[in-house]
């Protein structure tokens, strides 16, 4: 095996591991409403608890700063920030796997808000440097390798922490489908309790966070300067200045406004179905790992999609018409749902609550791909990723706001109908909104490339980190698990 080709496998295998640690505590942030809602959870409480997403939707506004600010002697741009984040989130993650089950237990909602914030928050700022650092280290051998890395890696992690998290913890599954088939005795406990996977991942994003010291210090500083391509200190203040005065001029342009006025409301249309559908199976008597597991198959989805609509030309087109049938979608799906008290137990059940899953995910996903090949398509290629992850941004801010509004408004409404009442609201409000918005979105669509770029923008090689596998979408791992869209 060649040299050349021995470094890129260490390279793949490198950022593989960065990334699946990042899935690992998104899909676990999805995971904690799930164990919320097990035990009795409100729907206000449950807003309290979306509000640890926001992190992702303000990441631009320090984006910058993380490409500009850095150290040379502890290993440049990247494991500047890299390092000490993985040690904060591996402490984080040690302390509160000793208080995780009491916290969930005893529903102090608010302290687990505070805790996944933070995780969240250092999430976001490793998801800049990790996404930075890829690109730069496959920038010579096959740039893709950055964003198939990213995908397989946040999958992995995702798949971790939300299905065989919550399978393997429960005693239910590990009794009926593991210890009975092999003989073994039942427990009152799962193959590993919540407290020790805690436990065991914070040690592992400490022990990667050792790795990565031991590497910096014995690479050479040398290699280390030209590698990485490391600018003097004294281009950080107009780099700054020149990222954020492009980020202004941007939303002087109508065209830009009326787009983000689009991704801002989108999501009205389905917010209750995308946000609220897993915790009403909770609060139908569905178990936790079961819905892990139900989930399981919406992963082809993710893989398929994408790979059908890798060469569409017309991407607003694709997302407008395929608003309309995912609001079908949404309360086809809810009126099955509503009727789960009364046919939980026949044998076509779940069958058809999976094939509905799958629908409803691949309607999603359409919207999803639409959206980032939008990003993509309309991009100042001189500034092309700050653009993308300011477009990214207020998608995810828009997306992070209705999921608050409609887990805080459930709490009004009758606990046992809260579910298809919203789904219903969301669906009217969802059909005004492409009235409203079908012309702007083919408007918009006809425009030129040129109409969305700065006049005068000059190259600034800014936050290559901050998005460039389908712009960092987190809204698709907030509430579906094991899902990046």
């Amino acid at each position: 095996m060649s040299v050349k080709r021995s470094v890129l496998i260490w390279r793949i295998l490198l950022i593989l591991i960065l990334y699946a640690l990042q899935g690992l505590i998104q899909g676990f942030i999805v995971s904690i409403p799930l164990y919320l809602a097990s035990y009795s959870a409100s729907w206000k409480e449950q807003g309290t608890f979306s509000w640890v997403s926001y992190p992702f939707s303000f990441k631009i506004l320090w984006a910058p700063l993380i490409d500009s600010i850095y150290s040379r002697r502890i290993g440049g741009r990247h494991r500047t920030w890299l390092i000490p984040v993985q040690i904060l989130i591996g402490i984080i993650l040690i302390v509160l796997s000793f208080y995780l089950e009491f916290l969930l237990v005893n529903l102090q909602v608010v302290t687990l808000a505070i805790v996944f914030f933070s995780l969240c928050f250092l999430i976001a700022t490793q998801d800049v440097v990790v996404d930075g650092w890829s690109v730069l280290l496959f920038t010579n051998s096959n740039p893709q390798w950055s964003s198939t890395c990213q995908s397989i890696g946040e999958m992995i992690g995702r798949f971790i922490s939300t299905t065989v998290l919550m399978t393997l913890e429960s005693a239910h599954f590990t009794n009926k489908y593991i210890r009975q088939p092999l003989s073994l005795p039942h427990r009152p406990y799962g193959l590993f309790s919540l407290q020790q996977f805690t436990l065991f991942w914070g040690v592992a994003f400490i022990i990667v966070s050792i790795i990565m010291i031991i590497f910096t210090i014995c690479k050479n500083q040398s290699n280390k300067v030209n590698n990485e391509n490391i600018q003097d200190v004294q281009e950080i203040k107009p780099k700054l200045f020149q990222t954020y005065l492009a980020i202004l001029k941007l939303f002087k342009k109508p065209c830009l406004r009326q787009f983000a006025l689009i991704l801002l409301t989108f999501n009205v249309g389905f917010a209750a179905t995308y946000y609220m559908t897993n915790l009403t199976l909770v609060e139908h008597g569905i178990t936790r790992d079961i819905v892990a597991l139900i989930n399981g198959p919406l992963l082809v989805i993710h893989i398929v999609v994408p790979l059908c609509m890798s060469r569409i030309r017309h991407p607003l087109l694709w997302f407008a018409r395929g608003y309309i049938p995912r609001l079908f979608g949404s309360i086809i799906l809810a009126i099955f749902i509503c009727f789960t008290p009364q046919i939980l137990h026949t044998s076509y059940y779940y069958p058809i609550l999976i094939l509905l899953l799958c629908l409803n995910e691949g309607l999603v996903y359409i919207i999803t791909v639409s959206r980032v090949g939008i990003y993509a398509r309309i991009s100042d290629p001189h500034i092309a990723s700050t653009y993308m992850t300011l477009l990214a941004t207020i998608s995810n801010l828009g997306q992070s706001i209705s999921s608050t509004v409609v887990l805080y408004l459930a709490n009004w409404l009758p606990k046992l109908h809260a579910y298809s009442i919203e789904v219903g609201i969301c669906f009217i409000l969802g059909c005004i909104w492409i009235g409203f918005m079908w012309r702007l979105m083919t408007r918009l669509d006809q425009l030129p490339r040129e109409e969305w770029h700065l006049t005068s923008s000059p190259s600034i090689p800014i936050s290559t980190s901050t998005t460039h596998s389908q712009a960092n979408i987190i809204e698709g791992s907030v509430n579906v698990i094991g899902v990046n869209p």
